[in-house]
């Protein structure tokens, strides 16, 4: 029996990013929530993402270091999930993503206190953007 080359399915997408306003009832004031999570799922563990964050004028950088173990060692399923609300963020941002130092996607977005507006988004990406909870 002729057994044919394997084909790696290619997922180009390994994270996905949240966007999102999000008021804060306690403080009266929106924050703007960036939510991230990785697309693949893992059955062990609840693991969290390492990202630093950076924000300078209108860039915003966030640099994807890798994954953490959580401090609790009871087994649970899910993606890896990282949260960062910032403050006072209003219009247009370049926003840089990078994995390990390396690799970068770079988004344009549009940050009002109702909505985010994605304005420039790369063809080749290993990170996607949205902006509402329902997509992510």
């Amino acid at each position: 029996m002729k057994q044919g080359k394997r084909i790696k399915p290619v997922f180009p997408i390994e994270y996905r990013l949240l966007v999102t306003p999000l008021l804060k009832e306690r403080e009266r004031k929106t924050v703007t929530l960036f939510a991230m999570r990785t697309v693949n799922e893992f059955c062990n563990f609840h693991y969290e993402i390492s990202l630093d964050s950076v924000v300078e004028e209108r860039t915003i950088r966030l640099t994807i270091r890798g994954l953490k173990a959580p401090q609790v060692s009871i087994p649970d399923t899910g993606p890896a999930i990282k949260k960062i609300e910032f403050d006072n963020l209003h219009g247009e941002y370049k926003v840089f993503i990078s994995k390990h130092g390396k690799e970068e996607n770079i988004f344009s977005i549009d940050v009002s206190e109702k909505k985010i507006k994605i304005i420039k988004s790369p063809k080749k990406k290993f990170i996607e953007i949205v902006t509402e909870s329902d997509s992510w």
